[in-house]
C-alpha cells in the first residue's frame, strides 16, 4: 500500500494524502470512497462517437496530483480524515460486455462494505455496470438517479443487441431491480431526442431539468449550485440513496473540448 502522489508538502497536506493504492478489494471496508476506472471507449465508438474516453481514469490520476489542498481555509472543509481507496481499473483487454460486468463487480464489492463508488470513465454506458453494482449491494432501496448530461442516454440498445454510450439509462429503467426515479441535469434540447424526452418524462418520478431552465434561474439571481443543492435535498427526501453520473458533455465546449461531443453551450466549468 501506498499513496498515490507526492505532491504533499510540511503544513501543506494536497488530496494526494487521502487517496491509498489498494489495487483490489480486499481491504475495501476501510474505505470511505472506492476509486474505480473504467478505461474503455468502446460504448462511444458503438454509439457513434470519437474514441478516446478509455484514458480517462489515467489522466483523472494525474490530474488529481496537482489539485489542491485536502485542507479549504475559505470554505472550512477539512478532508485529513478521509479514507480514499484506488482499487484499480477495469482490465482493458476484456470485451466490452464483461469489462461492465466486472465494474458491476467491483461496485458491489465496495457497496455492499459500506464505500462510495467513484468510478472514473471511459464511456457512459459504464453508468449500468454502476447501477447493476449498487442495486445487487442494496436490494430493494429506492434509488434517485441524476445524469448531469447534454444528452438523455436512453437510446435502445443496437439492432444486435450490444448496449452502448447512450443506452445505460434505458437499461437501468428496464432492470426489474429498478425502484426509484430518473433525472437528467443540464440536458441540452439541441441533442435531445423528442421522442427519448418523452420516454423519460413518462416514467415514475422522471424528469429532465433544461439547460435553458437552469440558465433562466441564473438570470433570476440563483446559481447553478444553489439549484443542485436544492435538487438533492429534495430527493434525500424520498429516496434511500442518490447515484450521480456526470458526463462532462454537459460543460461548454470551449471549458471541456476533449469529450466525444463537444457543445458550444453547457454547465460552465
Amino acid at each position: 500500500d501506498s499513496s498515490v502522489f507526492t505532491m504533499s508538502k510540511p503544513g501543506d497536506p494536497r488530496l494526494d494524502s487521502v487517496v491509498v493504492v489498494k489495487h483490489g478489494t480486499q481491504d475495501v471496508a476501510e474505505a470511505d470512497v472506492a476509486l474505480i476506472g473504467f478505461p474503455s471507449d468502446e460504448g462511444v465508438t458503438r454509439n457513434g462517437g470519437r474514441a478516446g474516453a478509455r484514458q480517462g481514469p489515467k489522466a483523472f490520476r494525474e490530474l488529481l496530483m496537482k489539485m489542491g489542498t485536502a485542507v479549504n481555509p475559505e470554505y472550512s472543509v477539512d478532508l485529513r480524515e478521509l479514507k480514499v481507496y484506488d482499487i484499480g481499473d477495469v482490465d482493458e483487454t476484456l470485451s466490452q460486455e464483461d469489462a461492465i460486468a466486472s465494474l458491476s463487480n467491483l461496485v458491489f464489492a465496495a457497496a455492499s462494505h459500506g464505500a462510495i463508488p467513484f468510478s472514473i470513465g471511459g464511456g457512459n454506458d459504464q453508468s449500468f455496470g454502476n447501477y447493476s453494482g449498487w442495486i445487487r449491494a442494496h436490494p430493494g432501496k429506492r434509488l434517485a438517479v441524476i445524469n448531469v448530461d447534454a444528452h438523455l442516454d436512453v437510446r435502445p440498445l443496437l439492432a444486435d443487441g450490444r448496449a452502448h454510450s447512450g443506452s445505460p439509462f434505458r437499461q437501468m429503467i428496464g432492470d426489474a431491480s429498478f425502484q426509484g426515479s430518473y433525472r437528467v441535469f443540464a440536458a441540452q434540447g439541441s441533442q435531445c431526442s423528442a421522442e427519448h424526452a418523452g420516454f423519460v418524462l413518462s416514467q415514475a418520478g422522471g424528469a429532465i431539468d433544461w439547460l435553458s431552465q437552469i440558465r433562466a434561474s441564473n438570470q433570476a439571481g440563483r446559481p447553478t449550485s444553489a439549484i443542485f443543492k436544492a435538487l438533492l435535498d429534495e430527493l434525500a427526501e424520498t429516496h434511500d440513496a442518490i447515484f450521480l453520473s456526470f458526463d462532462i458533455d454537459a460543460v461548454c465546449g470551449a471549458d471541456c473540448p476533449g469529450v466525444s461531443c463537444a457543445s458550444p453551450q453547457g454547465l460552465s466549468a
